[in-house]
């Protein structure tokens, strides 16, 4: 009877036992199909906000070729034209919330690591693109505060513009080999 008594209990603690196991196991999985999840979410706001930003720059960079075809004449024009220039830079602020938000969120782990490393190449080459039109306005503000003679604010302005549209340049085919490459692997995914 005692031998009965103890298989009885021994078998209801690992009945009991491999219960809990299992809803532990079941959480877990359930815990890691959500985070895919928000990975997958997460990956198309990415995708989504270098769209936005490649549509800005691309406005953006239309505008300045203008600007710089109009510098390189006044450029090549005599001093009382170029008195009358009217600075019309073309400039936006490219967003960045949705890769911090990927950064800070749990599932970031279970993105793809070959798009997290080109989406991290891509901020770097946004975040280069920002710091060089500050660095112009910047430096512009200056001028135009201190020496506003125009043929130097020309000269400044010509040489910033064109360092800004090849940068713009450089980016909008970074952000276009980024977005084919992942728009075309996560349609062939849904697939």
């Amino acid at each position: 009877m005692k031998k009965k008594a103890l298989t009885q209990i021994a078998f209801e603690f690992l009945s009991v036992v491999f219960a809990v196991l299992l809803a532990l196991g079941l959480n877990s999985f359930k815990q890691n199909m959500d985070l895919e999840s928000e990975g997958e979410f997460l990956q198309e706001k990415i995708i989504k906000e270098t769209k936005r930003n490649l549509l800005e720059l691309d406005s953006v960079l239309i505008t300045n070729k203008a600007f710089f075809i109009q510098l390189d004449s006044l450029r090549k024009t005599d001093k009382l034209i170029s008195d009358q220039l009217n600075i019309s830079i073309a400039s936006e602020l490219l967003t960045r919330s949705a890769w911090d938000f990927t950064k800070a969120s749990r599932s970031f782990s279970y993105i793809d690591e070959e798009f997290l490393s080109e989406a991290a190449f891509l901020y770097e080459s946004q975040d280069y693109y920002m710091t060089i039109s500050n660095q112009m306005f910047e430096k512009l503000g200056d001028m135009l505060l201190t020496d506003p003679d125009m043929e130097k604010v020309i000269k400044l302005t010509h040489y910033y513009i064109s360092n800004l549209n090849v940068t713009a340049e450089n980016l909008i085919k970074t952000y276009q080999e980024f977005l084919d490459r992942y728009t075309q692997s996560i349609s062939e995914e849904m697939i």
